[in-house]
């Protein structure tokens, strides 16, 4: 009876026992027994998770809703407005337009370039400049190989002519007007008939130059000699800078600017290849290609000619200035210094060389980099 009994207690204990055994987990493994005595783990509630996976499904919907108007806005939007432009620079294509509509495009940027291919219906390009609201002087230059378009300024109640291939005057010739309340906008006509299958480019260079809050342009202001700070500025921002004497001035009416060419024994800087080694040919301008024919040949004998004023070591090199100025030649050296507009080396500052020493004494410690002499 009491074996009986021992074992009966003994069953007891072992269910006992086996009910305080947590069950297995989705491992198969046995938790951990400390959970007797621990709080339990954190687990990640069911109604949280449920909550993510709305949160991620919304998300995806989200996304899709948005892919949808992208799409949808690209589909309803007119195809002229497709083409690449940055705020400075505009290419596009005619072929993208429907050839009717005129396809306005905006330009901030005090340089750039308009390149319109297979030229359709129209453009309106907005010249504006970088300070929002501030007048300015712009200029503009026809690409070598325009065709297809012509160029039109807007102005109070009409077009202006501004240019075209075939307008009689060189393409080289540099076109500039003045904004109005801080805008100038352009009108780009393709001409009527063009061939479809035939390629052509209507491209242009602009440059805008701020005018100064109040004043009236005056275009005597690029012929006015440059202060110290403009000299100090230039010298360490400028396109090309050059110690070298005149050898020849050459006035061009036709194109409304003066060519000279400079002998540089020293180059400081030159972002573009404005001077070159005096044996070779002297760099020539964009401003002399188009160009008559006796012009041509009359800098081709001046090249010859200055070949043997060319000292071994030296460059030479050529930079324009406005006609108007009425540079003249002068005998030493000078620091010529410029910047380059519209693909031209336009020279902006001329001091003699012995000024420009006394110049670096005096305010080397205001300059913005090293001043060499």
């Amino acid at each position: 009876m009491k074996l009986k009994e021992e074992e009966k207690e003994n069953e007891k204990e072992i269910r006992r026992l086996q009910g305080h055994l947590h069950p297995l987990n989705d491992t198969g493994r046995l938790h951990n027994p400390q959970h007797l005595s621990s709080p339990a783990p954190h687990r990640p509630s069911p109604c949280r998770s449920d909550r993510g996976r709305v949160a991620g499904a919304r998300w995806v919907l989200s996304l899709h809703r948005l892919w949808v108007c992208c799409l949808w806005v690209l589909i309803a939007t007119p195809a002229n407005t497709c083409a690449d432009f940055n705020g400075c620079d505009f290419f596009g294509s005619g072929l993208k337009q429907d050839g009717r509509g005129i396809q306005p495009v905006y330009l901030s940027c005090s340089s750039g370039r308009v390149e319109w291919q297979y030229p359709r219906a129209g453009l309106r390009v907005i010249l504006s400049s970088p300070t929002k609201g501030k007048d300015f002087r712009a200029c503009i230059k026809g690409a070598e190989k325009f065709e297809g378009a012509r160029v039109y300024l807007e102005g109070h109640r009409s077009l202006l002519p501004l240019f075209a291939a075939d307008d009689g005057r060189p393409r080289d010739l540099v076109r500039c007007f003045t904004s109005y309340k801080g805008e100038a906008a352009l009108y780009v006509e393709a001409e009527q008939g063009a061939d479809g299958l035939k390629k052509q480019v209507a491209g242009f260079e602009y440059d805008l130059r701020a005018i100064k809050e109040g004043a009236i342009y005056d275009p005597m202001e690029e012929c006015r000699p440059c202060s110290e700070e403009e000299l100090l500025h230039l010298y360490c921002s400028g396109d090309f800078v050059a110690r070298g004497s005149i050898l020849a001035v050459t006035d061009k009416p036709h194109l409304d600017l003066t060519s000279l060419t400079v002998r540089a024994s020293k180059i400081f800087q030159q972002t573009y290849p404005v001077f070159g080694h005096g044996h070779a040919h002297p760099h020539r301008t964009s401003t002399e290609r188009g160009t008559q024919k006796n012009a041509e040949d009359e800098e081709e004998e001046n090249d010859i000619s200055f070949s043997s004023l060319v000292e071994e070591g030296s460059y030479v090199g050529k930079v324009i200035m406005p006609m108007q100025c009425g540079a003249r030649w002068g005998d030493g050296e000078f620091l010529v210094m410029g910047v380059m507009r519209l693909g031209q080396p336009l020279m902006r500052c001329a001091p003699r060389y012995e000024e420009w020493l006394a110049l670096t004494r005096r305010a080397q410690s205001q300059a913005q980099c090293i001043l060499e002499s």
